[in-house]
């Protein structure tokens, strides 16, 4: 800590390897990655319907071209590994899935289809099968784990939307499908693809609601190249199992349209600033439409599954299961109102008091007659923007939270502590003397001493303190707390006395 009373500000992973904040997207710095995946997807787009093939056999462009535009955009994949430790280990599942079904298509090019009559299942079926479980794996780490704290009932929200819309895609697509006979292998492997696909659906639709359905622009991208997979799955099973399958269409090139998409995602950066922390999070709230829709969507399917004879099994449980969840969702939103009865006066990241109940609250502090001094503490968080630019505004509202539970068992149950707006922070208390009011600051400078682990960084975060004391009971509180923000821009730590 230096003479102004700053901490030590850097932000880098857990292992100690510096990161610094991204000043450009990396898009930018990526470019040339991009391009040469583009050029080889477009290059297979037009090469499906250009160049003739014989029946049933992939030509160069196949085995080739094609392998290289799906195995490059995991080369962005390990680059978003390295650069953010806190994605390693989704992105690098994702990169191996794609790599073990690029093995698998090579299998089928060079052997499997050679045989009369291919196999089903065939020794690619295998491989593709274990791609899938990595990508899922991956996908579940990735939309699942690293969006930040936020409530049970949205997630349960989140979870009914995406049942409801495979438990639609199951009415509509999977009966046929899911229907397969044969052998024990040949029925595993034949459900295998869309109940994976089911999946991922399910992950893709509950991902949603964490951003309030509104993601940003890695997120959109992420979720536009698993939309992707599974309508290219989709319609190829679909059409494979009516007979009606067709080659040499654009529906070949959905696989590697779909990595470059994911390609993008790894490497693009989410440019939230810390403004964004100002505006109340829909998320926290839910979007009381989607409940009401997803319920909906699985009261038709069920009705359809009991009046419309033939409607594969699969997707009444999975309607069945929506309905389990949007009651448990109510119940957990209704637990969560009588929580906070007035959300208006509860900071959606933090769980703190806003500004309206703190100045009440000071108020009143300042109003009780009590001996002693009424001191406030105003903490600001320096250059937030650059934290939330680094680590993603996700991560950064966790360090908010920190700061909240730091407070709470530092404080005390005699101080005030509240959120005023975006980064900056305010504790208040009745104290002896402002040789108190000196120690309670220091104090809550020390809240942003302590270095922050969040999500695989270790981040270091510059602080500074205003304060104001107020000796006479006629000081407003909005005055008194004016003056202490006030304090805030003549150095790193200040005393307004009043």
């Amino acid at each position: 800590m230096d003479e102004s009373g700053q901490s030590t500000i850097s932000i880098r992973p857990s292992a100690e390897r510096t990161v610094a904040p991204a000043s450009i997207a990396f898009w930018r710095r990526d470019l040339w990655l991009h391009v040469l995946v583009g050029a080889f997807v477009i290059a297979y787009c037009i090469s499906t319907i250009v160049v003739s093939r014989p029946s049933g056999f992939n030509t160069f462009w196949d085995g080739g071209v094609y392998t290289v535009a799906e195995i490059l955009p995991v080369l962005a994949m390990v680059l978003c590994a390295m650069r953010w430790p806190a994605q390693r280990a989704p992105w690098l599942l994702i990169g191996a899935g794609a790599l073990t079904h690029a093995a698998g298509d090579l299998i089928y090019s060079f052997h499997d289809q050679n045989l009369v009559p291919t196999p089903v299942p065939a020794t690619s079926d295998y491989v593709y099968l274990v791609a899938y479980v990595l990508l899922v794996v991956g996908v579940v780490l990735l939309t699942q784990s690293h969006v930040g704290r936020i409530s049970a009932a949205v997630r349960v929200e989140g979870l009914v939307a995406g049942v409801a819309v495979a438990a639609l895609a199951a009415l509509l697509w999977f009966g046929p499908v899911l229907s397969a006979t044969g052998s024990l292998w040949h029925v595993i492997i034949a459900d295998a693809y869309p109940v994976g696909n089911l999946v991922l659906l399910v992950l893709l639709i509950s991902s949603l609601a964490p951003y309030g359905y509104q993601p940003n622009v890695p997120v959109a991208l992420f979720l536009g190249a698993v939309a992707w997979f599974v309508f290219g799955d989709v319609v190829y099973f679909s059409q494979s199992t009516d007979g009606t399958f067709v080659s040499r269409t654009f529906l070949e090139a959905t696989w590697v349209i779909g990595l470059w998409l994911a390609g993008l995602a790894a490497t693009a950066v989410d440019r939230r600033r810390s403004g964004a922390l100002r505006r109340k999070r829909p998320a926290e709230h839910g979007a009381t439409w989607v409940p009401l829709a997803a319920t909906s969507v699985c009261v038709a399917v069920l009705l359809s599954y009991l009046v419309i004879s033939g409607v594969d099994q699969a997707a009444m449980v999975l309607a069945s299961v929506g309905l389990v969840g949007a009651a448990l969702d109510v119940t957990l939103v209704a637990r969560q109102r009588r929580a906070t009865p007035n959300p208006f006066k509860v900071d959606a990241v933090t769980g703190l008091m806003t500004r309206e109940p703190f100045s009440q609250e000071l108020g009143r502090l300042l109003a009780d007659g009590e001996p002693g001094v009424v001191g406030v503490v105003v903490l600001d968080i320096v250059d937030f923007a650059g934290v939330n630019d680094a680590i993603g505004y996700a991560v950064a509202e966790e360090l908010l939270w920190v700061i909240g539970r730091r407070a709470q068992h530092r404080l005390g149950d005699g101080v005030l502590f509240a959120r005023l707006q975006g980064d900056d922070f305010a504790a208040a208390a009745r104290l002896g003397s402002h040789e108190d009011v000196t120690s309670l600051a220091e104090t809550v400078r020390g809240l942003c001493t302590d270095r922050f682990r969040l999500s695989g960084f270790s981040v270091g975060v510059l602080a500074r303190v205003g304060v104001a004391v107020a000796t006479e009971p006629t000081v407003s509180p909005t005055e008194l707390l004016a003056n202490a923000e006030a304090a805030l821009s003549r150095s790193g730590t200040a005393s307004a006395p009043l």
